[in-house]
């Protein structure tokens, strides 16, 4: 009797055992899509604010970039959006290979992305964005008619020197960005108390 319970039992085991393997690699699976963007695979806006409370609890000083893709609208109309989730995938990789492996990059909706930079000045900051606003003009896409598209994006950079709460850091990171967008674009603008420019 023992000859054929026993390898019962053992194909029993292997089979628990695979089923387990295969339920934790989809718990793992889903937990990673419940926290990325499926297009761009950045960190999602929920995602994000997570992390960033994470940072803020340390009671580190962390620098706050907003990055929007200037007339994004515009080249979806014209091209269709398969090139604007292109042009949403292009930036997202230069963003991810431009900062620190500390330094946390997200789609924070539609065309505009964040970065939190933990431990980091104003000055770093800005020259992070300015790094980053380079390489996107720098970018071009190709078209289905071969035509080629010519990047840029403007930036709002804060701290958490001037400000404590979060939700106010992200506004005053926006205030600078609508600055960038309305002297023109493809410029890195920056919040401070002494200075707002």
């Amino acid at each position: 009797m023992a000859y054929f319970i026993i390898p019962i039992l053992i194909a029993c085991l292997v089979l628990c055992e695979v089923l387990l393997s295969q339920w934790r690699h989809r718990e793992s699976l889903i937990q990673i899509l419940s926290q990325t963007d499926p297009l761009t695979n950045l960190y999602n806006r929920r995602s994000f604010n997570e992390k960033l409370s994470l940072i803020q609890n340390t009671h580190t000083q962390y620098a706050i970039i907003l990055i929007d893709i200037d007339h994004f609208k515009m080249i979806n109309d014209d091209f269709g959006h398969h090139i604007g989730d292109e042009a949403l995938k292009a930036v997202a990789q230069l963003l991810s290979t431009l900062v620190r492996s500390s330094d946390i990059v997200a789609r924070y909706g539609g065309e505009e992305f964040i970065i939190a930079m933990p431990e980091t000045s104003l000055t770093i900051a800005r020259e992070v964005a300015e790094r980053c606003r380079l390489a996107i003009q720098n970018q071009t896409l190709e078209t289905l008619t071969q035509k080629k598209i010519n990047l840029t994006a403007s930036f709002g950079v804060a701290t958490s020197e001037d400000e404590t709460q979060i939700n106010k850091i992200i506004h005053h990171a926006d205030q600078a960005l609508y600055r960038a967008k309305a002297y023109g674009r493809n410029q890195v603008h920056f919040h401070s108390e002494t200075n707002h420019g």
